[in-house]
């Protein structure tokens, strides 16, 4: 399988689709994830690497570092998330987005580790009903 995940063409947009469906099969959470071109101007409140490599860049950034040529060369796809219900967020994050950094090794290898989703996203708990 390949799939194209250049910059502006349709195949980062549509792994945006497959991850939006996985939350909502997987959480019962239904979001909204736009693929961005750049990350300018934005809040960085919170992120989520979608692999080892994009966790990486993602607390370079956390911690105000700036990237190196390397790094930033090996961002394959920038995605910011929505919730569309704001009630399932926590307080703190309520009404702001959630970056999605995915990056490929030194070695252009692309690891996706999906279960980041799962146990990263700024979701309350919701409480057990009997």
């Amino acid at each position: 399988m390949a799939l194209d995940l250049t910059a502006g063409r349709n195949g980062l947009a549509k792994l945006g689709e497959v991850i939006t469906l996985w939350i909502r099969h997987m959480l019962g959470i239904d979001v909204e994830i736009e693929p961005l071109n750049a990350m300018h101007d934005v809040s960085f409140n919170w992120y989520l690497g979608l692999d080892a490599a994009g966790s990486r860049i993602g607390d370079a950034l956390w911690h105000g570092h700036d990237l190196d040529e390397q790094s930033r060369s090996s961002v394959v796809g920038l995605y910011q998330l929505n919730f569309k219900d704001p009630d399932v967020v926590d307080l703190g994050m309520r009404g702001q987005p959630v970056y999605l950094i995915l990056a490929m090794t030194p070695d252009k290898v692309l690891h996706v580790k999906p279960q980041n989703l799962l146990t990263g996203l700024p979701i309350r708990q919701m409480e057990a009903t009997n």
